[in-house]
């Protein structure tokens, strides 16, 4: 029941919100389509001053994947993994989590396939992909289009936060 009617609800809010800001526009007595035609261009420039990060993050993960580097950080962190206490199953996806969200999503979506939604292992998958950052994606997106070249402190408390993060869901899917 709740779900039809938040279905039903989702359904309507893009076109709710876009209606909204259209008659808040005319309201305000703004040019509406000029400001539109304005913001996608800016919009357009964003996407082309991100796209040779993007391209470059993955370049990395496929010569990665490729090289059978992520296989051998696997096998090296294996034992380390084991002695915390973390399940080899989530090995990959720990590792390719920092630098691919689609790649992690891909992996998940592998894992609660092969052992279930409800398992500890998807549980953990699941809460993991939606709760630890993209770390080097979000560093090499947003400092390669900010003038700010200096990463400073933001690499260290991105992969602590990261780190943090894994193990706050294993913890939570341990009591859930």
């Amino acid at each position: 029941m709740i779900a039809s009617v938040l279905n039903q609800i989702s359904l309507f809010f893009i076109p709710g919100i876009i209606t909204l800001v259209i008659f808040f526009g005319i309201y305000k007595k703004a040019p509406i389509y000029d400001l539109f035609i304005e913001g996608t261009k800016d919009g357009l420039k964003t996407a082309i001053e991100i796209l040779p990060f993007i391209i470059a993050i993955f370049v990395g993960i496929e010569a990665l994947v490729s090289s059978g580097a992520m296989e051998f950080l696997e096998r090296i962190l294996s034992p380390v993994f084991q002695l915390l206490r973390i399940p080899k199953e989530l090995t990959s996806m720990i590792l390719l989590r920092p630098v691919s969200g689609s790649g992690s999503l891909v992996l998940v979506e592998k894992i609660v396939n092969e052992y279930g939604p409800d398992s500890f292992i998807g549980r953990s998958a699941s809460v993991m992909v939606g709760s630890c950052e993209t770390v080097f994606y979000v560093l090499a997106v947003y400092f390669g289009v900010t003038a700010v070249k200096n990463i400073r402190h933001s690499l260290s408390a991105g992969l602590v936060g990261y780190v943090v993060g894994i193990f706050a869901s294993l913890i939570a899917c341990m009591y859930i």
